[in-house]
Order: C-alpha cells, then structure tokens, then sequence
C-alpha cells in the first residue's frame, strides 16, 4: 500500500467505513515499498495516442491534486495541440501498470524522459499483504491483522 491504504470510494462506487483506508506503518520494508520508472516522453505519446488520447509533442506533465492517502488524482498533459486533464487511474493503466505500479508517485521531467519514483504496486485498497506479512512476522493474529485493515468490522464463525 505505500504506507496508507486506499478509501474504495475513490477507485470504485464503493463507500462502507472498513474500506476507507487506514495508515500503515507495517510495509515499510517490502521490496515494493519503493519503486522509480523512467520512460520517455515518446513511449508516454504513443501509448496515449493508442489509447485514443489526442496529444501531439508533450511540453509538460504535472501532478494536479492528490487525495488524502496521498494518490494522484489527476494529471495536466501540456502538449502542442492542447492540455489533457487525466485521471491517474486512467494514465497509470495506459501506460501500464508494471510501469506506473501505484497512482501514490512523484515525477519530474529529465531532458526526454519522464522519472516517475512512487510507493507501493497495486490500487491500494482493503489488506495491505506486506503489512500483513510483517504484522503476522511480530506476531499479530489473523483477527487483529483483519480488523486493522479493516475497522468497523466484525469477525464470526459461518455455520457450516
């Protein structure tokens, strides 16, 4: 999660109190807790323009607001034939995924390329499985691991 899990709302018409999000201090040492990609203005041109994005020569790319676990919401595309108002959602899976692992990054403009340096992989909402996995390594249990990650919830047995 990159250190705060994700409100559902914001990715999904999805609004209950267990999903809203929650700190995490608990993944900090996952080999995805930090990541860096580069990629250049070209590769980000073509891969918008095949995404039916009309832009022509980015000028600029600029972080326009981010939400309180500290995601993108939008991004600013300056370009020759225009700006671009994008959803980081939207831009995250259309240049890919792998690439852009989180919504939660930075970037900055190097000569043609474009480094991106964020935290965590993945839309970040609900259980944090790093967090989890070091929780569960000092010795929380599955129930106190379920209702951190998930407050406002209660555990019971299904009978069978």
């Amino acid at each position: 999660c990159g250190g705060y899990t994700e409100d559902a709302s914001v990715l999904w018409d999805v609004d209950i109190p267990p999903l809203k999000g929650v700190v995490c201090n608990f993944c900090k040492d996952s080999p995805h807790f930090s990541w860096q990609e580069v990629i250049s203005i070209k590769e980000i041109e073509n891969k918008l323009g095949k995404a039916g994005r009309e832009i022509e020569r980015i000028k600029d790319i600029t972080i326009l607001n981010r939400n309180k676990s500290g995601r993108v919401i939008n991004l600013k595309i300056i370009s020759l034939k225009g700006d671009l108002i994008i959803s980081a959602k939207d831009f995250r899976n259309i240049i890919g995924p792998n690439l852009i692992r989180s919504t939660n990054f930075k970037l900055f403009r190097i000569n043609n390329d474009v480094v991106f340096a964020g935290l965590g992989w993945g839309h970040g909402v609900g259980l944090c499985q790093w967090g989890s996995y070091f929780m569960a390594k000092e010795g929380y249990k599955y129930t106190e691991i379920l209702k951190y990650y998930y407050p406002q919830t209660e555990l019971s047995l299904i009978p069978r």
